[in-house]
């Protein structure tokens, strides 16, 4: 019987590296941004049976990722996603709250990546260096064509000034911008991790309610400390401090904004408002930059007031 068992796992095993070798090459071939929901069927099996099992499984299909491509993108993409994978099984298995295990696995996540761009440019890759030149080149050539179209030199002087300090300020939030995709895509990954456990019979905790959503209560004081330190290293002149600063500001307004629009959400469901006016007002509230700042700071009232009341029902 355990024998069966044991030959069962390791087909089971063996069909999930094929299938997800097939997949992973058409997502770096085809279209890349599928690779972020990759370790869904991993965190699945090992759900269904155990770690180990799981990262051999992990290992395969690297295995054969690597024969395909070059055996350093297998050993990335194993610093990536194994801890990720690692991660969300255990805290799984000890039935961590929805929530902790979305925040958990997406830090775990972002250490990976982070470590992973300084493997990188020990080995002599930079990405900076790298966006630089790509911008570089793409900017001459565009000054080309504006010239070629009868653009003047004030002009084309112009252009290209605004399009450096564009791209100056996307690279100085770019952390804060792999930040909160990372913790977009642990979301995304947990929420399919649900739906394909459900399908097998399987039952974990599930999200709350978006309109449920609240921020730790020792946020304020984190958020404190953090602008404080921000602007301490700016007093200082300490090196990319401007960047610091602005990043921390950036990660705290879209968490402020999250929250915001979380209480928008919990009071229009409150008030019955009908489904199709609920969506226009979100298409129009995500879609106006100005209004940004306004629901930021319906969040950061709500972290102080508990305009929904959530403390006292808890109590």
């Amino acid at each position: 019987m355990n024998e069966n068992k044991t030959n069962m796992s390791s087909y089971e095993s063996i069909i999930l590296a094929i299938i997800m070798s097939i997949y992973i090459a058409f997502s770096i071939y085809y279209f890349p941004p599928l690779l972020m929901i990759t370790p869904v069927p991993f965190i699945i099996y090992g759900i269904k049976t155990d770690l180990k099992s799981a990262l051999l499984s992990l290992v395969a299909t690297l295995l054969t990722i690597g024969i395909i491509f070059e055996p350093l993108s297998s050993l990335l993409l194993f610093l990536v996603y194994g801890p990720f994978i690692a991660m969300n099984i255990y805290l799984i298995h000890k039935r961590y709250k929805a929530i902790k295990v979305v925040l958990y696995s997406a830090s775990i996540l972002f250490v990976s990546i982070t470590l992973l761009f300084g493997l990188l440019k020990i080995g002599g890759y930079d990405l900076v260096s790298q966006l630089e030149e790509n911008f570089s080149q793409t900017l001459s050539v565009q000054m080309d064509m504006l010239k070629e179209m009868g653009f003047t030199s004030y002009e084309l002087l112009e252009t290209r000034d605004s399009l450096r300090s564009n791209f100056e300020t996307v690279l100085m939030i770019f952390p804060s911008v792999i930040f909160i995709s990372i913790y977009i895509g642990s979301y995304i990954n947990y929420l399919l991790t649900t739906f394909g456990l459900r399908k097998t019979g399987i039952s974990i905790l599930n999200l709350p309610s978006f309109s449920r959503f609240r921020l730790p209560d020792n946020f304020t004081t984190g958020s404190l400390i953090m602008i404080l330190t921000g602007f301490f290293m700016r007093w200082m002149n300490i090196s990319y401090a401007d960047s610091i600063y602005v990043n921390i500001m950036i990660l705290l307004g879209v968490t402020l904004f999250i929250q915001g629009f979380s209480v928008i959400h919990y009071f229009l469901l409150k008030i019955k408002t009908k489904k199709f006016l609920r969506v226009l007002t979100y298409i129009i509230l995500i879609f106006s930059p100005h209004i940004f700042s306004g629901i930021s700071i319906l969040g950061g009232v709500d972290v102080i007031f508990d305009l929904r009341k959530f403390k006292r029902a808890k109590s």
